[in-house]
């Protein structure tokens, strides 16, 4: 008996299964009032957003109000020591994804997030970085500009940040330059400034 072609129907099969149970990443919507991200970091919401479930990132969130790729907000919430901002695997070794220390001042934060925002070649330019309250710790803000690598479009970016009992907790917003950053930029301050922690359940 053949077993070659019996092997190649199973192979096949095995490969429909697996993509008949993965569960495909999808927009929802966001209810205004508050909300808990990642179940770590609680925020109060007014306005019309929507959220990505099932992208298999459980500390990192992303929402849009106009859409990706016109604006983008993102949550990363309770990283802990050694992380990064998602999770990648195979990565080469010549191009380590940076991580977080439990010990890092803002500016190492920043810079941290300008490796990962730069790595697929993107241009990061710092702007203004400043001591702020978040995520009810002094903690810090930080504005920059970027071009994307893969449509050469100028965006604008803030960002605030803090680590609370040694877990990084950082919200960015990008959008582009014109019209649609400072189109939503009051509710996205208005969202830092309502951000609390929660504790590890």
């Amino acid at each position: 008996m053949n077993l070659k072609p019996v092997l190649l129907v199973a192979l096949l099969a095995s490969l429909v299964l697996l993509a008949a149970c993965a569960k495909p990443a999808t927009w929802v919507g966001v209810t205004p009032g508050e909300m808990v991200v990642c179940e770590r970091l609680a925020v109060r919401i007014d306005g019309a957003w929507s959220r990505l479930e099932g992208t298999q990132q459980p500390k990192h969130d992303i929402w849009t109000s106009e859409g990706m790729p016109l604006d983008q907000l993102h949550f990363y919430a309770g990283l802990a020591e050694g992380e990064a901002f998602v999770v990648v695997k195979d990565r080469p070794a010549d191009k380590p994804i940076p991580r977080f220390r439990k010990d890092m001042q803002a500016q190492d934060v920043v810079e941290m997030y300008e490796a990962f925002a730069s790595r697929d070649g993107s241009v990061f330019k710092l702007e203004k970085l400043a001591p702020a309250r978040f995520a009810d710790e002094s903690g810090f803000r930080f504005e920059f500009s970027r071009v994307r690598k893969g449509d050469e479009v100028r965006t604008r970016g803030v960002a605030y940040g803090a680590i609370h009992r040694g877990e990084l907790f950082l919200m960015v917003y990008e959008a582009p330059r014109i019209h649609y950053f400072a189109k939503h930029l009051p509710q996205v301050e208005a969202i830092a400034q309502s951000a609390r922690p929660r504790e590890k359940g």
